[in-house]
C-alpha cells in the first residue's frame, strides 16, 4: 500500500473551528475522490519536541501510484489544497511504500 502522509503547521490566527473545518473538509476528499482506500489523523503527541511546529498528520492509503497520481489531480483535491493554503503555515508531505517486513 502506498501511504501518503501529510503534516499541517497552522497559522497562528487559525481558529479550533478553522482546524476542525479543515479536517472535515479533508476526510471529505475519501467520499469525493476514488482511489483513497483510507483516511486517518490525529493531532501530534510526541514528547520528543522534534514536530518543527507541525501538529496535524493525515495519512491516505492507495493501492498504486496511479490511484495517488489521480488524486494529487483531482478537482476537489486541488479546491482543497487551495482552500487549506491560507490557513496553513508549514506542509510537509511524504508518501513510502508500506513494507511490513525488514530484509
Amino acid at each position: 500500500m502506498l501511504r501518503h502522509i501529510v503534516l499541517f503547521g497552522f497559522v497562528e490566527s487559525a481558529t479550533k473551528a478553522d482546524i476542525a473545518e479543515v479536517v472535515r473538509r479533508f476526510a471529505a476528499l475519501r467520499d469525493l475522490v476514488d482511489g483513497i482506500e483510507a483516511f486517518e489523523w490525529g493531532t501530534n503527541h510526541s514528547p520528543e519536541h522534534l514536530d518543527h511546529g507541525l501538529t496535524h498528520c493525515f495519512t491516505l492509503t492507495f493501492g498504486s501510484t496511479e490511484a495517488r497520481d489521480a488524486y494529487l489531480r483531482a478537482p476537489d483535491h486541488v479546491a482543497f489544497a487551495d482552500w487549506v493554503g491560507t490557513l496553513v503555515e508549514h506542509v510537509t508531505v511524504v508518501d513510502y511504500w508500506a513494507v511490513d517486513t525488514v530484509d
